[in-house]
């Protein structure tokens, strides 16, 4: 199967999961429907649906893989119960939107983010991957935050 996607900074193989999985060539995108699961490394997509959109594939030979060998991923739409976990973090949301060009995961929809004993909640969530930087948005409220500051040295609870 050609690279779906690095859902992982680990990169390695990607297993998938899902009650059924649609190839549409014409439209460079494979639908994974049903309880869709997907691991790579440590990391770990789950949600109701998953669609995952390819660039343009100039100059390869087309293939007959599930994906069409359609080459590299442009985009990942994963709608209804989301869920990414890695090591580091948990988030949630009603949508979630990896897009390759930005390197940026946009959640949207109820998200709570989670990391160590510290959470946030809001309505938009923005992680920019390679910067590391975590924006979110109350949209017409305001996010919340309980952080759990780390003891001084020293000191044990």
């Amino acid at each position: 199967m050609p690279a779906l996607a690095q859902i992982s900074s680990e990169g390695g193989p990607i297993y998938i999961n899902s009650a059924r999985t649609e190839s549409i060539q014409n439209e460079r995108k494979v639908v994974l429907i049903g309880d869709v699961d997907i691991q790579q490394g440590t990391a770990r997509l789950r949600a109701n649906t998953v669609t995952i959109r390819f660039l343009e594939n100039t100059g390869a030979s087309q293939t007959n893989t599930v994906a069409g060998g359609f080459g590299q991923v442009e985009n990942i739409v994963a709608e209804g119960n989301v869920y990414y976990v890695t090591p580091e973090l948990k988030a949630k949301g009603d949508r979630g939107v990896y897009e390759l060009a930005t390197d940026t995961i946009t959640m949207t929809g109820n998200v709570a983010l989670m990391r160590e004993r510290d959470v946030a909640e809001g309505e938009t969530l923005r992680m920019e991957v390679k910067n590391r930087r975590t924006t979110l948005e109350g949209g017409s409220g305001r996010t919340r935050m309980v952080i759990e500051p780390s003891n001084p040295p020293g000191q044990t609870q």
